[in-house]
C-alpha cells in the first residue's frame, strides 16, 4: 500500500477547553472563572494536560477589540471565539497594573485542524468541520463514541462516509484537594487519530480496511473519515466463498500478532465486512497491546548483543503467545467459521506461513485443535481479571 500524505488546513474549533468542562465538569464554569480567574487558569492548565499533553500558555496577541464575537465575561476576563481574526481566539485577561502587556491570551484550543488525504484533495475542508457535517448527517451509533454517516458528492459520483468521534472517559476524584477547582482525575480518550494510524499500519501490512479521507482534530474533539465498505457479514457468505474467508481472516489475525496487537473479539464478525472479494476490518477501536499486562524491557533484550538470553526466551514466549491468540481463534470459530478439521488446518497453515514460521505438522494441527472441557480464551482471562 502507497503510503497516504495528508493535507492539513486550520479551522477555528467547534468546540474548546471550556466547552469541555462545562460539558463535563462544571456547567457554571464562565461565572465562576470571572470570580477568581488566575486560579481557574491553575485548574485549566492541569486539565488541558491531561487532554492534550500540554500546558496552557499566556501570550501577548493583539486583543480583537471591536471584532464581532469578543464577549466580555467580567470585569477584566474576555473571550473571543469569532471567525475574523483566527489567531486572536481564546480567553484574554486584562491587568491594569501593569504598564505593558496589560492583556494576556490563552488560547484554550480554539482552534483545529482538518487532515485530509491527498488522494481527496479537491473536496473543500470545511465539509470535514463537525458544525457542517452534522447537519446533514445520520448518527448511527451514539452508546459508547458518536458515528455519524453522511454522503460527499465527488465528481458526478457519492460517496458514503463515517465520521467517527473520540470518548472521553472523565475519570473522577472521590475527595479533591483544597486546592483543586474540579474533581477531575484523568480523562481516557479513545482516540480517533489512533484509531487511524492503527488502520494505516494494518493496510501497510496488507490487511483491508475501509479508505481514509482524513481526519479533524482539536482539543475537545476528533474524528476519522472513512469511506463506507460495500459489503455484507462475512458469515452470509460461508457457503460459497468459506476458504477465501479463512485464508484472509488467517492472515488478518497474523499480521495483529506480528504488529503486536491484538483486537478483542477478533471471532465475533461484528467489525469485518466481506465484499465478495475481499475481507475487511472495518473497526480497530478495540485493537490493543498484544503483550499487555505484561511489561517487557525491551531495551534490556536489545542493548547487549553479546548477550541474546533474555531475546530468546522472548521469542519462546512470543511464539507461545501467537499460538494462543490462533488457538483462542480456532476455538470460536468452530460453530461458525470452521467447523470441519480440513477448514482448521487450512487456517492454521495460513497463519503460519503468514508469521514465516515452516509448515505446521500434524502435532501442531493437533495441540491447536484440541480443547479440554475447560479451556479459557485469552479474551475472557483478562475479562476475569478486571471483574470487580
Amino acid at each position: 500500500m502507497t503510503e497516504i500524505q495528508f493535507n492539513r488546513e486550520y479551522v477555528p474549533a467547534r468546540k474548546d477547553l471550556l466547552h469541555f468542562v462545562e460539558e463535563n465538569l462544571n456547567r457554571n464554569i464562565y461565572a465562576e472563572l470571572v470570580k477568581n480567574p488566575e486560579r481557574w487558569l491553575e485548574e485549566l492548565n492541569i486539565i488541558n494536560i491531561m487532554l492534550t499533553r500540554h500546558p496552557l500558555v499566556g501570550g501577548c496577541d493583539p486583543v480583537p477589540l471591536g471584532f464581532h464575537g469578543l464577549q466580555k465575561l467580567g470585569e477584566n476576563v474576555f473571550l473571543y471565539r469569532g471567525t475574523e481574526n483566527r489567531r486572536a481566539r481564546g480567553l484574554f485577561l486584562y491587568s491594569p497594573e501593569k504598564q505593558y502587556n496589560r492583556w494576556t491570551q490563552y488560547r484554550l484550543g480554539t482552534n483545529g485542524t482538518v487532515h485530509i488525504n491527498q488522494d481527496f484533495a479537491d473536496i473543500p475542508v470545511e465539509t470535514f468541520m463537525p458544525e457542517n457535517f452534522e447537519k446533514k448527517s445520520r448518527l448511527v451509533k451514539d452508546k459508547k463514541r458518536p458515528i455519524h454517516l453522511f454522503e460527499i458528492s465527488r465528481g458526478g459520483k457519492t460517496l458514503e462516509v463515517y465520521a467517527k468521534g473520540s470518548l472521553f472517559n472523565v475519570i473522577e476524584l472521590f475527595e479533591p484537594p483544597s486546592w483543586r477547582l474540579t474533581n477531575l482525575s484523568r480523562v481516557e480518550k479513545v482516540s480517533s487519530k489512533n484509531e487511524m494510524d492503527t488502520s494505516l499500519k494494518l493496510a501497510k501490512h496488507g490487511v483491508k480496511v475501509p479508505t481514509i479521507l482524513g481526519y479533524y482534530k482539536s482539543a475537545a474533539e476528533e474524528f476519522l473519515f472513512l469511506q463506507k465498505v460495500e459489503g455484507k457479514d462475512p458469515r452470509e457468505y460461508f457457503d460459497t466463498h468459506r476458504e477465501e474467508i479463512i485464508m484472509q481472516d488467517a492472515n488478518m489475525l497474523a499480521v495483529l500478532c506480528l504488529l503486536g496487537l491484538k483486537k478483542a473479539g477478533f471471532s465475533d464478525f461484528d467489525d469485518k465486512i466481506f465484499d465478495g472479494k475481499d475481507l475487511y476490518l472495518i473497526d480497530t477501536e478495540e485493537i490493543g497491546d498484544l503483550y499487555f499486562p505484561d511489561r517487557w524491557d525491551f531495551r534490556e533484550m536489545l542493548i547487549n548483543p553479546r548477550d541474546t538470553t533474555n531475546l530468546e526466551r522472548f521469542r519462546d514466549i512470543q511464539k507461545a503467545q501467537f499460538k494462543k491468540v490462533l488457538k483462542d481463534a480456532i476455538y470460536r470459530y468452530q460453530e461458525s467459521l470452521m467447523p470441519a478439521l480440513n477448514d482448521k488446518a487450512a487456517y492454521i497453515s495460513a497463519f503460519f506461513e503468514k508469521v514465516g514460521w515452516k509448515k505446521p505438522s500434524p502435532k501442531d494441527i493437533e495441540e491447536l485443535t484440541t480443547f479440554s472441557e475447560r479451556y479459557q480464551t485469552l479474551d475472557s482471562h483478562i475479562g476475569m481479571m478486571f471483574e470487580d
